[in-house]
This record gives C-alpha cells, sequence and structure tokens, in this order.
C-alpha cells in the first residue's frame, strides 16, 4: 500500500519518464518535489506542502521517501500510471525548471541550496540536534522563500530549461545547448573530465561549441 497522494505521484511519474537520472536519486527527486511545489506557492497556484519534515539534507515529503524506499517498484509503477491520467495537472514548465535545477547540482549542493529556505531553516536547532520527524510548517515559507524562489526562476528561464541538456562528469554538470551535443566529441570528453577536478569552477557549467569545434565556458 502506497501513503503518497495523487499529486505527488503525478510528480515522480513525471521525472521517471522525463528525467531517469534524477528520479534513481533519492535526494535529488526530493528536492525536485520541494522546488515544484515552491514554484507553484510563489506563482500563487496550488502548492502542497503537507507531510513535509525536516531533515539534515533539506525537507522531506515522508509518504514519498517512505513509499520510494520500501515499495519502489509498486511506487515506479504506481507514480507513471498516475502520471498518465492526470498530466494535464503538471505545469511542464515548472516541472522542468525543477528537474533542470536538480540535474545541474551536486548533491551536497541541493542541500545547501534548501537549506537557505526559512521554511527549512525555521526548525535548523531541533533538525541538526538530531530530532526525527521534525514538522515543517507552509506559514514558515515566507519572503525571503519567495526572494529564493523568485531568483531561481530567473536564473533558470523557460529558453534554457528547454533548449538545453546537463552532462555530469564527477561533481561537475556541464550545460549545453541540446543542438551541441551531437556534436561532442571523445577529446571534449576529455577535457570536461580535466574541467571537473578544479574546484574554482562552479555548477552549472554552461559551455557552448564554437564554429572550431572548441569549448567556451561561459
Amino acid at each position: 500500500m502506497l501513503y503518497s497522494n495523487s499529486r505527488k505521484l503525478s510528480l515522480c511519474g513525471w521525472l521517471q519518464k522525463n528525467d531517469g537520472s534524477a528520479y534513481r536519486s533519492p535526494l535529488r527527486l526530493q528536492k525536485f518535489l520541494f522546488l515544484y511545489e515552491a514554484f507553484s506557492k510563489v506563482d500563487n497556484d496550488v502548492s502542497d506542502f503537507t507531510r513535509l519534515k525536516g531533515y539534515k539534507r533539506g525537507p522531506v515529503f515522508s509518504p514519498v521517501w517512505g513509499d520510494y524506499t520500501k515499495d519502489r517498484a509498486e511506487f515506479d509503477k504506481k507514480s507513471l500510471e498516475i502520471y498518465n491520467t492526470e498530466r494535464d495537472t503538471i505545469n511542464n514548465l515548472r516541472a522542468q525548471r525543477a528537474s533542470f535545477i536538480v540535474s545541474s547540482l551536486s548533491e551536497n549542493e541541493l542541500s545547501d541550496l534548501t537549506h537557505q529556505f526559512n521554511i527549512w531553516n525555521a526548525k535548523r536547532q531541533p533538525i541538526m540536534a538530531g530530532e526525527q520527524q521534525v514538522e515543517l510548517n507552509e506559514s514558515d515559507f515566507n519572503e525571503l522563500d519567495f526572494t529564493i524562489t523568485r531568483t531561481l526562476e530567473q536564473m533558470y528561464p523557460a529558453e534554457i530549461v528547454q533548449n538545453c541538456s546537463v552532462i555530469a562528469i564527477g561533481e561537475k554538470f556541464f550545460v549545453f545547448l541540446k543542438k551541441d551535443i551531437k556534436f561532442l566529441t571523445e577529446q571534449h570528453f576529455d577535457t570536461m573530465a580535466s574541467l571537473s577536478d578544479h574546484e574554482d569552477l562552479h555548477n552549472p557549467v554552461y559551455v557552448e561549441v564554437d564554429h572550431e569545434g572548441r569549448l567556451c565556458i561561459d
């Protein structure tokens, strides 16, 4: 028996269908759900922060966590089933933006990002002290959280999230225009592997392929 509501199941089905790599990471899945709900809230649309708990690595929708970790096969099947019947209820741009963000940052960076939100930070003390099942309240989603969410919308506009793809190499996430992906060579990947060791290179790393086939870091 699954305990996730149909909204969360549908969103998980969307991620499973459109970004399988992120879906296979429990942390990235939770960040995707949280960001989607944050985008919904600041757009004054229906949002759902019910049964959101605070953990050291950020906010977690506990029913989804339980279903995903304990009944994975059923969860995979049911989330796709609900998505296929309720896909029209999902705002595709919000889902694409949330998916792009969770796929272009490391897991530690994603945790640091959600730690900035007051809805988590308001309960930082008991969470970091090791208290379990700390309830996060939507009423703590304040002006700071609105500002962070709006900033993310500006940093990841539609033209980027819809026209670019992310290539992960180590802990670096390289962003290319989709049309440039087909021109990447083994040498390009060797170059990116070398760049991935540079600590002063911050995610996401925006890259262009110039007319001579060279990689240009933005």
